[in-house]
């Protein structure tokens, strides 16, 4: 079969990374596969080769007119800032996804990310013959619907909706769009849940992190998060709550993992030789290795299946995370219970960061219990194991096709 997954950027963020995971999948498997970016300038060409090699990547690159994608783009953001629409570049891509569903003669469209979902509608709908859509759900949806500033986004999601063949959502907090009057009835469109899944490999031996190159003993307890770098993933919380912590407990690490401005401002700021900020990581298991328990203490409202959270387990560290989008099911083992501990979140903030803090003590003071979360965890990572959810995803890709 052939497939192109249609990402509106190709960076770090949990919907371009699994997008890719997706895409390599598939090309194990022996479908053509193509990744598709809307902005050239906007792929991490490193990160997509450790991801997915195999896998080739076209993006908009304005036309084969010099400077045009780059002027769009200005325009583009100076209308949005003056609340006005500036459809043009958005035209353009479309016209070029077209083109390019053509000539490649694509079975069907993957599209993750909601202004995908837009173009790749228009595209596939257009072009000749017609390319089926299926949309991956990653929590856009439900985020632009309580941003009154882009109100066109919603609306031209609808139509997105109504074009596509098939949806794929990964938690039930993904379908509020379908509570919104006029947006396409869900019972009548092919639908399916899929857990993102994740083939962890972790680097070769030479190239793997070691406690020791950070000062941290075997014995010691280390705390880790690996995220996107933006306020709403909780940094400050958890580094907050390790400060309460670290003068009690010297046996404890804080290691974070990510990269951003307000990341180097956390860091510049950092005076605690405990807390490790390491930055941007290809492969964000080699730090996961070495974590006693993950954390993600988020408040994002576009939360919905955290890659970080499937990476700890796989890692068979348990996690401390807010109860947000599908988390308390992630973290569910039936019959035994959590592999970790939710605390909560009103959609700004934690609502008792205490409760973060308390739980991390119950690791530092309770060595059974991290015994038997760790074990939890181990048991957990079986649900979000790629080769169920590419099994699933082509599923629903012969359907549509």
């Amino acid at each position: 079969m052939k497939i192109l997954l249609s990402i509106e950027d190709l960076r770090t963020g949990g919907a371009q990374v699994f997008g890719m995971r997706l895409a390599q999948a598939l090309h194990e498997r022996g479908h053509r596969v193509w990744l598709y970016s809307h902005y050239p300038s906007y792929v991490n060409h490193e990160l997509v080769k450790q991801v997915a090699p195999g896998v080739p990547v076209l993006s908009f690159n304005g036309a084969g007119v010099p400077g045009l994608d780059w002027v769009s783009r200005k325009m583009q953001g100076l209308m949005r800032r003056l609340g006005k629409g500036f459809p043009l570049r958005e035209r353009l891509v479309e016209r070029h996804l077209r083109q390019l569903l053509e000539k490649l003669q694509v079975d069907v469209v993957n599209s993750h990310m909601i202004k995908s979902d837009i173009v790749a509608a228009e595209a596939g709908a257009a072009a000749q013959p017609q390319v089926p859509l299926v949309i991956t759900m990653h929590g856009c949806y439900e985020d632009f619907l309580h941003k009154p500033e882009q109100p066109e986004v919603t609306v031209k999601s609808r139509e997105a909706l109504q074009k596509a063949a098939a949806v794929v959502y990964l938690t039930q907090k993904n379908l509020e769009i379908f509570t919104v009057p006029g947006v396409r009835p869900f019972e009548d469109i092919l639908h399916a849940q899929i857990y993102n899944g994740f083939d962890g490999h972790f680097s070769a031996p030479d190239q793997l992190p070691t406690r020791a190159q950070l000062g941290i003993e075997e014995k010691d307890i280390v705390f880790g998060m690996v995220a996107r770098g933006i306020p709403e993933k909780g940094w400050q919380y958890a580094i907050d709550s390790f400060e309460a912590l670290s003068k009690e407990f010297a046996n404890s690490h804080l290691l974070l993992v990510g990269s951003s401005d307000y990341l180097s401002g956390l860091a510049a700021a950092n005076k605690n030789p405990r807390i490790h900020f390491v930055g941007f990581a290809k492969n964000p298991i080699d730090w996961g290795r070495l974590f006693d328990v993950g954390l993600l203490p988020s408040y994002f409202a576009s939360e919905s299946l955290p890659n970080s959270i499937a990476e700890y387990l796989f890692c068979g560290a348990p996690v401390i995370a807010t109860r947000i989008g599908e988390i308390p099911q992630m973290l569910d083992v039936p019959g035994e219970g959590l592999a970790g501990v939710l605390v909560e979140q009103d959609g700004h903030r934690l609502t008792n960061p205490a409760a973060l803090t308390a739980a991390m003590r119950a690791y530092l003071t309770d060595p059974q219990l991290l015994a038997v979360h760790k074990v939890r965890a181990a048991a957990c990572f079986d649900k979000f194991r790629m080769e169920r959810c590419v099994a699933a995803y082509e599923a629903i890709f012969t359907q549509v096709a």
